[in-house]
């Protein structure tokens, strides 16, 4: 694909719609939400389209950005809820930054992808080569960190490092600026249905391998003087996403139903994406759940990640 055709389609951003219904009940809300154009756009738009807003009482303004920039808009109070990485979580709140995680969102969707013709067949072989990926406050660059401490390494000092936004990170890779990126579903599935790219290692498989379970790396997050005062319309939004997050494992053909929202054009990028995404969207949001967020943080506080873990409440069961 043409390098201008694909970054066109990665470019665009859809805002929330408002569903028509009767009376609403007391505590019914009109909630602020940050969400992106890859994997968490899809459940929004998937909220839309099976007309979960009316389901859960709830109407959502949607704010579709980058998701580096997402998570500085939850952090910043821009918007009221929205996505946020649990070791970034844990590192805000040591620094005073009182955000709750209170709801699950995506297991971990990013992988190391490279040109067909490169050398490296795993991870160790790119040590010491040029990496893009997103900012730093972003799941991917932790996820990252997490991986190569768990080898021994500094990423920051073991690797070379371009930070930016997708479009600019793929460009990087295509352009051959980089060695290799660390890049999200669904445009780990665009990349792979040019022909022309592979995955090294998708960090959750690896995750899965040393951890025995599926990494949950994203979660749904507000600031807990937001939380304190919403706490129905919260829950309400958490089991919104779970609940579009089944309709879409039930049946994949809704990624392909937004293709247009996903950036997706070809019949191949359409079926890798459903292939591939489905099994990143989590689906529950009780003790186990959460006993897997605090095994996260403890494994980045024993990797010398994190400092040490939270001392307030900082993941909710509502």
């Amino acid at each position: 694909m043409h390098r201008r055709a694909f970054l066109q389609t990665v470019a665009g951003a859809s805002a929330g719609l408002v569903v028509a219904r009767g009376p609403r009940p007391a505590d019914a809300a009109t909630l602020t939400v940050a969400s992106t154009t890859g994997a968490l756009g899809v459940l929004t738009q998937v909220i839309q389209r099976a007309k979960l807003e009316e389901k859960f009482d709830l109407t959502l303004d949607v704010k579709v950005l980058d998701p580096a920039a997402a998570e500085k808009t939850v952090l910043l109070r821009q918007v009221d809820a929205g996505l946020f990485p649990v070791i970034s979580a844990a590192d805000v709140n040591l620094k005073g930054q009182q955000i709750v995680l209170f709801g699950p969102l995506l297991y971990m969707h990013s992988f190391i992808v490279v040109w067909n013709d490169s050398p490296a067949q795993s991870f160790a072989d790119l040590r010491g080569k040029k990496f893009a990926l997103l900012d730093k406050v972003s799941g991917a660059y932790r996820g990252m960190e997490v991986l190569a401490a768990h080898q021994g390494w500094n990423f920051q000092k073991d690797f070379e490092l371009v930070t930016a936004p997708p479009p600019a990170v793929i460009t990087f890779l295509q352009r051959k600026q980089v060695d290799a990126i660390v890049m999200h579903e669904p445009l780990t599935s665009k990349l792979l249905a040019e022909g022309k790219f592979r995955v090294v290692m998708g960090l959750n498989e690896q995750w899965k391998k040393e951890r025995k379970s599926d990494w949950l790396f994203l979660c749904l997050a507000a600031h807990r003087e937001w939380l304190d005062k919403n706490r129905a319309p919260a829950k309400r939004l958490a089991e919104m996403f779970m609940e579009a997050a089944r309709l879409i494992r039930r049946d994949p053909a809704l990624i392909g139903a937004e293709a247009k929202f996903l950036g997706l054009k070809t019949p191949r990028e359409i079926e890798l994406a459903q292939e591939r995404l489905p099994r990143f969207l989590p689906t529950e949001w009780n003790e186990g759940a959460v006993a897997a967020v605090r095994d996260v943080v403890e494994e980045a506080v024993r990797l010398k990640q994190v400092p040490k873990a939270p001392a307030g409440d900082y993941i909710a069961v509502l």
